[in-house]
C-alpha cells in the first residue's frame, strides 16, 4: 500500500535535488556507506548501441528496517540518521533525507530491495520499496517476509533511464568525479578495504594521489607512558569532496573525530588530507571542550594531544611551503608565460627567480589578478628590480607576511 511522504511532490522537486546524474549516484553511494557498508557495487548492462535499460547500486550495509520506514522514507528534509549524527564523524553524509529522491535526475522509477536483521526476532527480513519520478511524495513498500539465505544489504535499481548511456558510467569523467567525491573517504577506510566497484572493477582512487608519506611520531605523557601515532599525509591532484582535515582514528581503524587544517582558505591547489592513527584515541573525548585541570584525561587539552597537533600543523605548513615553492610556483610562471604578461626587458631570468621566491613566501599576493592586472603588477616589480630596489621589495613582502 502506498504511503505518503510529509511533503508534496512539488516541494521535493524544488528542494535542491541533484540535477546531474553523477551527483545523484553519489547520493546513493553515500547512503550505502551511511548504512555501514564497506563495498558499493554499481552495475549495468549496455547493448550494441550503448543503451542501458536499468542501473543498480548495491551495498553490503545493514539494510532498511521496515518498522522505521515512517521515520526514513516518510520524512523529508529530516532523517533518522540525524538523531545519531556525530558532528565530528565523516561517516554520516545523508542526514537530510533527500538523497533517496535523487534518481529523478536520470530515472523514472527507483526500486529498493533490502535485507535487514529484525531486532525483535533476530530474523533476516526482506522487502521492496518503490518510488516513481512523477509521484515522489508517495513510497510503496510491499510486505516484509522472512529470508534465511541472504546477508544484509540494499540494492536500489533505477528504471526508465533518460539522458544516460553505458558510456555515462564508464567514462573517465564519471570515474574522476567519484574519485574527487570519495577518494579521501576510501583512503580514510583503506585498512578496512572499502571499495566502490563499477561492473566489478574497483575505483582506483590512488590515481588521484599526487604525493603521500607515512611516518611515526612518539610522545610521552605526564606519567611517562609512550604513545605512538602513525601519520599519513596525502596531497591530492584535484580538489576533493571534503574540506581539508586531520582525521583521527583509533586502534580499530575507526574515525574518532576530525579537525580542520589551517589551509582551507587558500586558492593555490594545495589539496590535502592527514590521517592520524593511534591506540591513544581509544579513550579520547574530542567533544570535551572544558579546560580541565586533570592532565591525565585524554581531551583536546591533554599535553600529548596538544604536542601532536603542533606537530601536525607544522607538518602541513612545511608541506604547503614545499608545494608552493616547487610545483605551484612553476605552474604560476607557466600561466604568466602563456598569458604573455612577463616583461620582455632582458631581465626575465632574475624576475622569474624573484617571483618564485616571494610566491613561496606569500602566495596570496598573486591571487585574484586578471590578465591586465598581472601585466601591470609584474611590470612594476621588474622596474623596481632593475632600479636596485630588491631589498625594499623583500621588506614589503616580509611586512605583509608578519601582518
Amino acid at each position: 500500500m502506498k504511503e505518503k511522504v510529509s511533503v508534496t511532490d512539488t516541494g521535493i522537486q524544488s528542494s535542491g535535488l541533484p540535477k546531474d546524474y553523477m551527483e545523484a549516484v553519489a547520493e546513493y553511494i553515500w547512503n550505502g556507506f551511511d548504512a555501514a557498508a564497506s563495498v558499493i557495487d554499481i552495475y549495468f548492462e549496455s547493448n550494441e548501441i550503448d543503451t542501458i535499460h536499468s542501473l543498480s547500486i548495491t551495498d553490503n550495509g545493514s539494510g532498511i528496517d521496515y518498522d522505521l520506514l515512517k521515520e526514513t522514507f516518510g520524512h523529508f528534509n529530516d532523517s533518522i540518521k540525524k538523531a545519531s549524527f556525530q558532528k565530528t564523524s565523516s561517516f554520516i553524509k545523508g542526514n537530510k533525507g533527500r538523497g533517496r529522491f535523487s534518481f529523478s535526475a536520470f530515472s523514472g522509477k527507483a526500486v529498493w530491495h533490502t535485507v535487514y536483521k529484525e531486532d525483535k526476532t533476530g530474523s533476516m527480513m526482506e522487502y521492496d520499496i518503490t518510488i516513481s519520478r512523477n509521484a515522489k511524495d508517495f513510497y510503496d513498500p510491499d510486505g516484509k517476509k522472512t529470508t534465511v539465505k541472504k546477508a544484509t544489504g540494499t540494492t536500489v535499481t533505477f528504471y526508465d533511464l533518460f539522458e544516460v548511456s553505458g558510456f555515462s558510467f564508464e567514462s573517465d569523467e564519471f570515474k574522476s568525479f567519484l574519485i574527487r567525491e570519495f577518494g579521501w573517504f576510501l583512503m580514510l577506510n583503506r585498512e578496512k578495504e572499502y571499495q566502490i566497484r563499477i561492473n566489478g572493477v574497483a575505483l582506483d582512487y590512488q590515481a588521484a594521489i599526487a604525493e603521500s608519506d607515512t611516518g611515526v611520531l612518539s610522545r610521552k605523557d605526564a606519567e611517562g607512558n609512550e604513545h605512538f601515532f602513525r601519520i599519513t599525509f596525502v596531497r591530492w591532484s584535484e580538489r576533493i569532496g571534503d574540506k581539508f582535515f586531520f582525521y583521527f582514528l583509533n586502534s580499530g581503524q575507526s574515525e574518532v573525530f576530525k579537525d580542520l587544517t589551517s589551509f582551507n582558505n587558500n586558492a593555490i591547489g594545495f589539496y590535502h588530507s592527514v590521517y592520524v592513527e593511534s591506540r591513544y584515541f581509544d579513550a579520547f573525548h574530542p567533544r570535551d571542550a572544558e579546560q580541565t585541570e586533570n592532565m591525565f584525561e585524554r581531551t583536546r587539552q591533554h599535553n600529548v594531544f596538544r604536542e601532536v597537533m603542533n606537530h601536525l600543523h607544522e607538518l602541513v605548513r612545511l608541506r604547503q611551503k614545499a608545494f608552493v615553492k616547487g610545483e605551484a610556483a612553476v605552474k604560476l610562471l607557466d600561466i604568466y608565460e602563456k598569458n604573455g604578461v612577463l616583461p620582455d626587458t632582458g631581465n626575465r631570468r632574475e624576475l622569474k627567480k624573484f617571483l618564485k621566491g616571494i610566491f613561496a613566501t606569500e602566495p596570496r599576493l598573486f591571487q585574484g589578478l586578471n590578465k591586465e592586472q598581472q601585466r601591470v603588477y609584474l611590470g612594476m616589480i621588474d622596474i623596481l628590480l632593475q632600479n636596485g630596489k630588491k631589498e625594499d621589495l623583500l621588506a614589503l613582502v616580509n611586512q605583509e607576511t608578519e601582518a
